[in-house]
């Protein structure tokens, strides 16, 4: 696996931790290169380190970055190596032969959550929080989001805009603070200056939502209520004790479920005829409604409690289709603790 960041990351972190041990249960030996804060400009370099390791991979994992696709499937292509990309999407208008399992044999597939229905999901719980608290106001709102060349930012920012408009709120501006907790706590602070009539700060990440939160505590607007993405640690903490009003999330399982898949791949059955070479995922809302129900479970991050072997067709032949479902996830730990 190529990461873009390392396990002292907040999402990442729990990325690598579920991925070791899915990989653990289906004797996958897993090597993970870590690459900090990699951007466009960065991943393709440790990208390609990956295909020319010592030992070489039967298939290399990675993510998608914008204006670099092409050539990140181009080096599967020269080193003569099958990739499965994970937790990034290409809109359809980008692609092109590359991005088909029919037209690139290295090529076995990706899967990706669905990055538009989170912002979407996000937006419209924190809009009809404080419609409820306010029913005659419009809702003024700013949005704090990722990085300006990241996929996964257009498209929470699509979702989000979605519901602006769904709900007639008014977004008074779009930021970009790069997934960074010291850019979006400034950028919140100024513009909550800005504009003294703000109900709430959407943010593209659990991170940048916290610090946004300082930003509303530091000015002392109390009123102005936050939420992310992601289901981070600290953000799951933060919605628990009423700090963050919701966190979206679920998709770092994704790397889990993934190596079932390639797992089951490298042994016969190809999980195409199922899924085909696209996957999207849905991610889900915590909030104080429901977040007693998962709170233990991702807090505790006791991956190894789940037996991910229990997901796989080669070794559950009665298995008709996948279910990759968090309620699963749930199930399965529960079982096992």
């Amino acid at each position: 696996i190529v990461s873009p960041n390392n396990d002292g990351n907040d999402f990442w972190g729990m990325v690598h931790k579920i991925a070791r041990a899915s990989a653990k249960d289906l004797n996958i030996n897993l090597k993970i290169i870590y690459t900090h804060n990699s951007n466009n400009f960065t991943y393709l370099d440790p990208f390609e380190k990956a295909f020319k390791t010592k030992d070489k991979p039967d298939v290399v994992m990675g993510i998608f970055f914008k204006s670099i696709e092409n050539e990140t499937l181009n080096l599967s292509k020269k080193y003569d190596t099958p990739v499965f990309m994970f937790n990034s999407i290409i809109p359809k208008k980008e692609r092109n032969d590359t991005f088909s399992r029919e037209k690139n044999k290295n090529f076995i597939g990706y899967m990706h959550p669905d990055e538009e229905y989170a912002g979407y999901v996000l937006g419209k719980h924190l809009i009809k929080v404080q419609k409820n608290k306010n029913p005659n106001k419009k809702i003024n709102l700013i949005a704090i989001s990722g990085h300006r060349n990241s996929y996964t930012t257009y498209l929470r920012n699509l979702g989000l805009k979605k519901a602006v408009k769904e709900e007639n709120a008014n977004l008074k501006q779009l930021v970009h603070a790069n997934w960074s907790a010291d850019i979006s706590y400034e950028k919140a602070s100024k513009l909550i200056e800005r504009y003294p009539n703000l109900d709430l700060i959407w943010n593209a990440s659990d991170l940048m939502a916290i610090n946004s939160k300082k930003a509303i505590n530091d000015k002392q607007n109390k009123h102005i209520i936050t939420g992310g993405i992601d289901w981070t640690k600290d953000g799951i903490a933060k919605v628990k004790n009423g700090e963050l009003e919701a966190s979206v999330g679920g998709h770092f399982t994704e790397i889990a479920f993934a190596l079932v898949l390639i797992y089951d791949y490298f042994h016969g059955k190809d999980f195409y005829e199922e899924l085909g070479d696209e996957i999207t995922t849905k991610m889900s809302l915590l909030s104080s409604n429901n977040i007693n129900k998962y709170y233990e479970f991702i807090n505790n991050q006791d991956w190894d409690k789940i037996d991910f072997t229990k997901y796989s067709k080669i070794l559950n032949p009665k298995i008709k289709k996948y279910d990759f479902s968090f309620e699963s996830l749930l199930n399965n730990y529960n079982e096992n603790k």
